[in-house]
């Protein structure tokens, strides 16, 4: 290898998912890493469609609180000499448990977890413990101006009654009780569909059943979603005090299946995507008026959700944001050069091969590439579009979709 030479660059031209494919609702991703990664997904049970947003974290997160023959503590202890580790999670359209361990103790953590899930009874102890927590929390992040302007932003994104919008606070908390979250449990923790990365050998399908879990279909029925219904284009939060203003912006934007998504992609990248961006070089890097300032696409299954987000001196905010609006007049006037372009078409499609480094990588993609009703092509498509969006179309997306005008605005900190 000759180290005075660069080596030469290959660009990316496509991708192998390593999806797997089944005749019902169990998946599997082979692995011989000597571990393995059970996730029990309950399609349907996530935050944003469970009759209480509330019930539906909290009920989750306190799943393996005791039951009325082990505690906590006794459950905890017994998955940790087995040396597995379980997490807990209830995101936006599903809620899952995923269990991590040793091969040769699969059947017996997952009759630990089965057990103390099925039969949890949510202790008041536990309970009271994990809200007097909670309010600790919430109480703590009400002194940040970044939590104040992360909430403010979704309201006006989403409206103030919709599920990613709800407010937390003391008195919602103390109000839950055990009755609640067993109402979730045994309303929505029904019917679940399993990825299990590990060993080719190990027969999943018999340990399964033993545990109790029958196979069948895997149900794509999905609850139909609140869709955002903003109102207001801007909101003011004031923190006396502070010192550090925080500043955000964003806008409702089309779904993943929509034919502009991969373009809007590629130019949120070239925005403010990633360390190389057009904001952080500006903003940050040039003018140092920030110590960081990004943007971001989240995707939903009927919409994608836009923000930028940045943290400043509270007498530097307004700057901050004319630097943000003449850096998107810019990719609106001016076409971006071929090396930009090959720079961030390169680094957003590298980034996503590194999301596939790994089985349990895979798994964490696939289990997206479910929720979101994806289509099989997903991935073999974005690798196509990506390489294929010339400058021209960069500075029309920017046009159609990104007028600051239209970008919803909230701020807080000292004014």
């Amino acid at each position: 290898m000759n180290r005075q030479q660069a080596p030469e660059l290959i660009s990316i031209k496509n991708i192998h998912t390593g999806f797997p494919h089944s005749v019902n609702n169990l998946y599997r991703i082979n692995s011989e890493e000597g571990v393995f990664k059970l996730e029990i997904v309950f399609p349907n049970a996530g935050y944003g469609l469970a009759d209480n947003k509330f019930h539906a974290l909290y009920g989750m997160d306190l799943l393996l609180s005791g039951t009325s023959k082990h505690n906590a503590s006794q459950i905890s202890e017994s998955l940790d000499l087995l040396g597995s580790y379980v997490f807990k999670n209830s995101d936006y359209y599903n809620a899952s448990i995923t269990i991590y361990g040793l091969n040769e103790h699969l059947s017996e953590c997952l009759n630990i977890v089965k057990n103390s899930m099925e039969n949890c009874i949510y202790p008041k102890n536990e309970l009271d413990t994990y809200k007097n927590v909670k309010i600790s929390e919430l109480n703590i992040n009400l002194n940040k101006t970044s939590f104040l302007a992360n909430r403010a932003i979704n309201e006006l994104l989403f409206g103030s009654n919709h599920p990613y919008s709800i407010k937390s606070n003391p008195e919602l908390i103390q109000s839950i009780q055990s009755e609640d979250l067993l109402k979730f449990k045994n309303t929505y923790l029904n019917e679940p569909y399993f990825i299990f990365t590990g060993p080719r050998s190990t027969d999943i399908e018999s340990i399964l059943n033993t545990n109790g879990y029958k196979l069948g279909l895997y149900s794509n029925e999905h609850r139909v979603e609140a869709f955002p219904n903003g109102i207001e284009f801007s909101q003011v939060i004031e923190k006396k005090g502070s010192t550090q203003n925080s500043i955000r912006l964003g806008k409702i934007l089309p779904a993943r299946t929509d034919s502009d998504y991969f373009k809007i992609s590629l130019f949120n990248l070239i925005l403010g995507g990633y360390f190389g961006s057009r904001l952080m070089k500006n903003i940050r890097e040039e003018k140092g008026l920030t110590y960081g300032i990004h943007s971001s696409i989240s995707p939903f299954k009927g919409y994608s959700i836009f923000k930028i987000s940045s943290e400043c001196n509270s007498n530097l905010t307004e700057i901050v944001k004319e630097e943000i609006g003449k850096e998107i007049e810019k990719l609106q006037t001016e076409l971006i050069s071929d090396e930009e372009l090959t720079v961030a078409r390169n680094y957003l499609l590298g980034n996503m091969l590194r999301n596939f480094d790994g089985a349990f990588n895979i798994s964490e993609r696939f289990k997206s590439y479910l929720e979101l009703d994806t289509e099989p092509n997903y991935y073999e498509n974005y690798f196509d579009s990506i390489n294929k969006i010339t400058a021209s179309e960069v500075l029309e997306i920017a046009n159609n979709y990104f007028d600051i005008k239209t970008l919803k605005y909230c701020i807080s900190g000292e004014l």
